[in-house]
């Protein structure tokens, strides 16, 4: 494989140290768990849109008749199909969340979750069911023309073999944003995680690693969409322990926020996860970093971090329960973007230069998880505050600086907004506009 012997920026796979629990293939009709000590060998990662009930999953009840036997006949065809590619590639261990973690105890649950990050990472790879809407629609299925008006034309392939190419009268760029499995918040985080991936998709196979994606016979699909983690998060420990150059923190910081804005516009079947769905890709980024992680923000550019924002038509109604402080994005639903001043990566944009962090913390909800989902946080900032109007039914929601009348502590208000012609009965100055992140209750709104 050209990746193992070639690609300089490729971790070679390896006998890693198997996760707690793996899935032994090797018998297609005794599929069975085994729980592990110590024991290196090769072994995949699946990442599936789940779904639906999954009776089927190992719990604490369950487990001990696991490890003897699963019965093929009560597992979604997803995962066997998964079973089925791992034995086909000629290897023995999967590892699958579901079977491999015992969803009935939050204490195991926390436990795998904080070691994801290297359950990935150290496997031989990932298999991607990309095309599966849920565990029940498998993935090995023959694939459909993309569409009834396509045009078969036979085509030859080098070894003689003739097969077909199908002519669409239109050009369909195919970037995978529309298939299920990148659709889903857990599955963004296992995908960045892996080194390498075979993505069964719905046009084609591919296989990706941090250096090249590849469509496995041959496939006319452009390699568009692919978003990987910076080089700079597979150094070692060795490599890490010096002080990053800002260039390298600029790549970091980029990537984190294009992270970010992805993941937040992603489902989750538990809204609770919010911040552990993403707490292994942090794990990555604060082993690089060493930067105090805060329910999705950073201590080291936390006055940045705060001016994250949402555009004004993506609001969604405020969720009923605490996720995170109000500060975090995490505490809001829908894509949230960065703030994207061109000089934010240096130190600090002229927008919150006049803006200082007096504390911040957050309080975890358990130490196995340390960046993942918190009870509580604390932000005490110190800032200048000036007195503006705002009208955020506006079809342009801007903010207006309030001028002072004479009298100290009093304040004037706004007699109107400028006119198109350019002159103004008004000493109002336009300081910007304001979106709310959330659909918000506004009883009363000062007319502009």
């Amino acid at each position: 494989m050209e990746c193992i012997r070639a690609h300089e920026h490729c971790p070679a796979p390896h006998s890693a140290a198997l996760p707690t629990r793996i899935v032994d293939c090797s018998d297609p009709f005794k599929p069975r768990l085994r729980a592990v000590k110590g024991e290196n060998a090769p072994y995949l990662t699946l990442s599936y849109a789940r779904g639906e009930d999954r009776a089927y999953c190992a719990t604490t009840v369950n487990v001990d008749a696991y490890m003897i036997k699963i019965d093929p006949g009560i597992l979604p065809q997803t995962i066997r199909d998964a079973m089925d590619a791992t034995r086909s590639l000629g290897l023995r261990y999967l590892w699958v969340d579901a079977l491999c973690i015992l969803q009935d105890s939050k204490e195991d649950r926390a436990r795998e979750v904080a070691r994801l990050g290297t359950t990935f990472r150290n496997a031989y790879f990932t298999i991607v069911a990309a095309s599966a809407r849920k565990a029940s629609h498998g993935f090995l299925q023959d694939r459909s023309p993309s569409s009834v008006p396509d045009i078969p034309l036979p085509f030859r392939f080098p070894d003689g073999q003739v097969g077909k190419l199908w002519l669409s009268p239109t050009w369909r760029q195919y970037d995978g944003s529309s298939e299920p499995v990148n659709q889903r918040a857990w599955c963004l985080g296992e995908r960045l995680l892996s080194p390498r991936s075979l993505v069964y998709s719905s046009h084609t196979l591919q296989f990706q690693c941090q250096t090249a994606v590849v469509n496995v016979g041959n496939a006319v699909c452009p390699a568009t969409g692919i978003r990987r983690l910076p080089g700079i998060l597979f150094r070692t420990d060795v490599e890490l322990s010096r002080t990053l150059t800002q260039e390298e923190k600029n790549v970091l910081r980029y990537a984190w926020t294009e992270i970010v804005g992805e993941y937040t516009q992603r489902a989750l079947t538990n809204p609770e996860d919010k911040l552990v769905a993403l707490a292994p890709v942090a794990q990555l980024f604060q082993r690089a970093w060493k930067s105090d992680y805060l329910a999705g923000l950073w201590s080291d550019t936390l006055v940045d971090d705060l001016l994250w924002y949402k555009n004004s038509g993506m609001r969604h109604q405020r969720p009923e329960a605490y996720r995170a402080p109000s500060w975090s994005w995490a505490a809001v639903d829908g894509r949230v973007m960065a703030h994207t001043e061109d000089d934010r990566l240096d130190t600090g944009s002229k927008d919150t230069q006049s803006c200082d962090v007096t504390s911040c913390s957050v309080a975890v909800a358990t130490p196995l998880l340390p960046l993942a989902e918190v009870t509580a946080g604390l932000l005490i900032i110190q800032t200048i505050m000036v007195p503006a109007t705002w009208n955020p039914d506006a079809s342009l929601p801007d903010l207006y600086l309030q001028p002072f009348d004479a009298t100290p502590g009093q304040v004037e208000l706004p007699r109107r907004r400028p006119s198109a012609s350019g002159t103004s009965q008004s000493d109002l100055v336009h300081i910007g506009c304001a979106y709310p992140d959330s659909v918000e209750n506004v009883h009363e709104v000062w007319a502009v």
